[in-house]
């Protein structure tokens, strides 16, 4: 299992969006604080290694 990085609410709205369009509706969120005392959001999303590639590539392409 592989996660998405949201660094703020803005990222995770787009992430989670766009993991549903895709179909994925099991997700599993999750909070931490990083080094720098900073949220950040993993979500992590049940898929194999091309497909996670291609999720990245299109969430990168989106919050970018």
């Amino acid at each position: 299992m592989e996660y998405l990085l949201a660094r703020s609410d803005r990222q995770l709205g787009i992430c989670l969006r766009m993991l549903y369009d895709e179909g994925y509706k099991n997700l599993v969120v999750e909070s931490e604080i990083n080094a720098k005392n900073r949220m950040e959001f993993h979500v992590k999303v049940r898929a194999d290694e091309p497909t996670m590639a291609k999720l990245n590539e299109r969430y990168q392409t989106l919050i970018s």
